[in-house]
Order: C-alpha cells, then sequence, then structure tokens
C-alpha cells in the first residue's frame, strides 16, 4: 500500500488518532482479562481499514486524585503487556519509519499520546521519561484545570473560562517540541489554544474536535483556530462523539457529523482534516453529558469501526473523491507523523 496517498482496491486505510485504549485496557486487565486489544477490536479494526491509532493515556474524573502517574504508567505497561500476548498483531510506534514499516507488516501501529498532562504533576523532567517509554503526543488538558493549562468547557458558564498555559504549560510545550512529540490542541481552552499556536512553529493537531459553528461548544474549535492549525501544516480529526457533534436532540446525526467534516474542509482545507472518532459507548457505556442546556446519552455517530462504511457513502454521496478521502481518512495524519515524529 501507498501509505502517502492511501490508495488500496479494498478500502480506505483509516488512522483515528484519537482512541482511549490505554484506560480501557487497564480497567480490563485489572479484572483478569488478557489479550484484550486482540479479542474487542483487532477483527474490528481489520475488517475497517484501520492501520493506525493515536491510543490516549487519560486518567478519569473519578480517580484522578492522588494517582494520576500511576495509572499513566498503568496503561502504557498493560499495552505493553499486550504487545508482548499478541505478537504479529501490533506494536507500538515511536517514529515515522516504525509505523510505515508496520503497517507494511500488516500489523496495526499504535501511537501514545498524552490526553491531560496530569500524570506529570509538576515535573517536566517526567515528559522526558514518558517519551523515553514510548509516548510521541501531548494532548495538554481534558474537561478540568490541571498544573498547565485549562481545558475548555462543555457547557456555557458565567464564570471565568480560564487561563491561557502557565509557566509550567509553557515549558512543556517547548520540551514537547524539542524531544519531536505531536502536540494537541484537543480539550485545550481559547487562551492556552492561543498560546500553543504562538509557541509552536511546525504542525500542530487538534485529534478530535469538532466546529463551533455548528456546535456551539467551546470544547470544538472556532473556525480562526481551523484555519490557524491548516496554516501551520497541521490536522484537524473529526469527532464521532454524539456530544461534540451537536447540543441539540435532532443534530445528532451522520449528517450533522459529515457537516463538521464539510466545514473543517471549506475553513482549512482538505489537506488538514482527519479522523478522531473518539469511540465511547464501549469505553464508557451508559455514561451521560451536557452541552448547552441538552443532557445526552453518549453515543458513537460512527458506530465502532464497522460503522466506517456508513461515513465513506454519506460523504461519497457528498461528492469527496477516492484521493479527498485518502487524504481524510489516513493520508494528513501520516503527512503530520512523518513530519514530526
Amino acid at each position: 500500500m501507498d501509505m502517502e496517498s492511501g490508495h488500496t482496491m479494498l478500502r480506505l486505510p483509516v488512522i483515528d488518532a484519537h482512541l482511549d485504549l490505554g484506560m480501557y485496557l487497564r480497567q480490563e486487565r485489572q479484572k483478569g482479562r488478557r489479550k484484550v486489544l486482540a479479542s474487542d477490536f483487532i477483527d474490528d479494526m481489520r475488517q475497517n481499514g484501520v492501520i493506525g491509532v493515536i491510543s490516549a493515556i487519560f486518567v478519569d474524573e473519578h480517580t484522578i486524585n492522588g494517582s494520576a502517574l500511576e495509572q499513566a504508567c498503568e496503561q502504557i505497561a498493560a499495552l505493553q503487556a499486550e504487545e508482548r500476548e499478541s505478537p504479529g498483531l501490533f506494536r507500538i510506534c515511536t517514529n515515522y519509519q516504525t509505523l510505515y514499516q508496520t503497517v507494511e507488516e500488516g500489523m496495526l501501529a499504535i501511537l501514545l499520546s498524552f490526553e491531560g498532562v496530569e500524570p506529570l504533576g509538576l515535573n517536566p523532567e517526567l515528559l522526558n521519561f514518558f517519551h523515553s517509554a514510548g509516548v510521541r503526543g501531548m494532548g495538554l488538558a481534558h474537561a478540568r484545570r490541571n498544573q498547565a493549562c485549562d481545558g475548555a468547557r462543555y457547557s456555557a458558564s458565567p464564570h471565568n473560562d480560564g487561563c491561557g498555559l502557565t509557566d509550567f504549560g509553557v515549558e512543556l510545550v517547548r520540551r514537547a517540541e524539542e524531544l519531536g512529540m505531536l502536540i494537541d490542541v484537543s480539550h485545550l481552552n481559547d487562551p492556552g489554544t492561543a498560546d500553543v499556536l504562538s509557541l509552536v512553529s511546525g504542525p500542530v493537531i487538534a485529534s478530535h474536535s469538532n466546529c463551533r459553528a455548528l456546535n456551539p461548544t467551546k470544547r470544538n474549535l472556532t473556525d480562526e483556530q481551523i484555519r490557524a492549525i491548516a496554516d501551520r501544516g497541521g490536522v484537524v480529526g473529526v469527532n464521532g462523539c454524539s456530544a461534540i457533534v451537536s447540543d441539540r436532540p435532532d443534530g445528532v446525526s451522520m449528517e450533522m457529523l459529515a457537516n463538521h467534516v464539510d466545514r473543517l474542509v471549506q475553513v482549512g482545507g482538505i489537506d488538514h482534516v482527519g479522523l478522531g472518532f473518539d469511540i465511547a459507548e464501549m469505553i464508557m457505556p451508559d455514561s451521560y453529558i451536557e452541552v448547552n442546556g441538552f443532557r445526552q446519552r453518549i453515543r458513537d455517530i460512527v458506530p465502532g469501526y464497522a460503522g466506517l462504511p456508513l461515513l465513506t457513502d454519506t460523504l461519497r454521496q457528498r461528492g469527496y473523491t477516492e484521493e479527498e478521502l485518502s487524504k481524510i481518512y489516513s493520508g494528513n495524519f501520516l503527512r503530520v507523523f512523518r513530519e514530526v515524529l
């Protein structure tokens, strides 16, 4: 397969830039399960063209106090254990050449990335430690405040929406760029995003964000932010989670998700749009979230990777060519991986 053009006779190769895999594997292995990725994901991925994912290292709100560092280490250890237990199925990749070789060998390529820097505490040297353990991406925030920055709120608030990067956050961004890590602004609030864009000279990604013009939660990106990411060669991964797609009951649909793709393409250009599905139903079943007054059960607009043909058909009906779809589905993120990693 030509990884840059993404052409294939059977299906479009897919990069999913955000999957909460580390948290899920840790939880399932604590129940005594083994070979979880092989059992729960690999067949679905292979049958639907998924060649790579960015696995989040994420500590949820309910368990974060006092244990973020431990949980992050346990998530990486779970992924490494799964890799040993299922040889030949997937590989944790730390540079573009290894990722390319992994895909050529027919295995799933996994990149590790923070979703929130809580595991680092206030010690920037831990970023180097996690880099040596294979982490190659840094999403600074989740939907909360940490020592580096403020996360974006899902719903409008009469209170202050937070500040930009702290001195610690600035140090982390500079260090991450020096290490050759992907810097991710998904979940980051507006002042923090502006700070990142002013600090970083190369590509910046938003691994799993949609358009604020279509769903006016500050969790999504403004047109100005989308253009700024595109101007420096970055990519925005369209998010398939219902709450990010719409804050209206009648907007939680495949058509609205496709509208977000359209808007990203119109504002940022076809070379700066990717996929970051944020698959949630299996990983966080029966979870609810409120966005701008609409409380909804979180569901996946693209129902697992088996739902990819539904998205593909919708976009083809809207006139996207195979070359354009290849860029969105994998080519654009592969370009950034090649440049940064």
